[in-house]
């Protein structure tokens, strides 16, 4: 029988469009029903049962799922994140998005059908067990754990499919986003609780992304962010001024300023500085060529991160595949230039020890999704 991977990434959903009783300016996920339907496509009709039995689909959750990064814990981005504070905007998520919730318990209920989350840069929160505990609990449809249904993978940042596929988020090969896997937490005797391990990006988002976003609701959805700086010094220029100097400002401090909340090796540092000063657009078509021709089994890589979409095969038949995002997206790449809600996800067929993988857009109720074409 065929098995189906549904794999979808960065919907960034945080805390709802109400938070803390007034409209909430860092939730950027505004497809509840349109997830719903896709959930509930992917779980019935010819995806639910044939005349051989159930149908095997997995809803993979490529990272960038839920956005911690972007939910306030008592009115202030945090950057001390503890188990306690991480539970709190794990719940305000939940509360924000009851239909997404609960399209995922039915997409777990069907018979054949399980989902898999790997973490991103923006939902490093997973780290803390009692977190995953909740989250799965939420998710699997009886509500147990540990789930037979669902599973968090904290330990490994890839799923490897034997078909000749491998998943990634992607911030793994970017320096200014790489997660620790082997240690995610920190303690310090200066510290009453462990928290999170963060990279110097997370950081960025929490004291600079966030703070600016209340003068400009775009600042953090402009690609690529080098492009859009160059163009504010010249039609923004005291705000983008400002921006760059308060970033310059906090990369110092939290690179070779010690704090026990946060770890800033030397080697990181010099590799953030390297790539930032060197990569004008963030594609990751390299890194994923880098692993096909390591790799000869591999024939098809799929990333998100780049909130990007792209379907890029080369002569040899081997595939890029990045899943893009479910928010909108200011594109200044002369590839997408404009304003964008593009809701894609790869669409990964297993038959007969082959992979067949498409970029799909989901486009609604009566022609549910077809192949992404630019």
């Amino acid at each position: 029988m065929d098995r189906f991977k549904i794999v979808i990434s960065d919907c960034h959903l945080s805390a709802g469009r109400f938070f803390e009783g007034k409209l909430n300016p860092h939730e950027d996920f505004f497809f509840d029903d349109e997830m719903a339907d896709l959930f509930n496509h992917f779980s019935n009709g010819k995806y639910g049962q044939d005349p051989d039995g159930p149908v095997a689909v997995e809803l993979i959750i490529n990272g960038d799922f839920f956005d911690y990064l972007n939910v306030a814990y008592q009115g202030e981005f945090e950057d001390a994140i503890t188990e306690e504070i991480a539970l709190y905007k794990t719940e305000a998520i939940i509360a924000g998005h009851p239909l997404v919730m609960s399209a995922i318990r039915a997409f777990a209920s069907k018979p054949g059908k399980f989902v898999t989350y790997l973490i991103g840069n923006h939902d490093p929160d997973l780290f803390f067990p009692a977190v995953r505990e909740r989250i799965i609990r939420e998710m699997d449809p009886e509500g147990k754990f540990p789930s037979e249904k669902v599973r968090i993978l904290h330990e490994t940042d890839r799923l490897i499919f034997e078909e000749g596929v491998e998943i990634h988020h992607g911030n793994q090969f970017e320096a200014v986003n790489v997660l620790n896997y082997e240690q995610p937490l920190l303690e310090s005797p200066f510290l009453d609780k462990p928290v999170l391990n963060l990279p110097w990006g997370s950081f960025y988002v929490l004291k600079i992304i966030n703070r600016f976003k209340w003068e400009r609701d775009y600042v953090d959805k402009v690609r690529p962010i080098k492009i859009f700086l160059l163009l504010g010094l010249v039609v923004d220029t005291w705000f983008t001024l400002r921006f760059s100097f308060l970033t310059l400002f906090y990369f110092l401090k939290t690179r070779f300023v010690p704090s026990p909340k946060r770890r800033s090796r030397l080697k990181v540092t010099a590799e953030i500085v390297k790539q930032e000063s060197k990569n004008m657009l963030l594609d990751l078509e390299g890194n994923a060529r880098r692993i096909l021709d390591e790799k000869p089994h591999v024939r098809t890589v799929i990333f998100g991160h780049t909130h990007r979409p792209m379907n890029r095969i080369w002569p040899d038949g081997k595939q890029y595949i990045n899943t893009g995002t479910w928010t909108k997206m200011i594109n200044l790449d002369w590839r997408g230039l404009g304003q964008q809600f593009r809701l894609t996800f790869a669409y990964v067929r297993l038959s007969e020890g082959k992979a067949y993988c498409e970029l799909r857009q989901w486009v609604g109720e009566h022609s549910p999704h077809q192949i992404f074409s630019g």
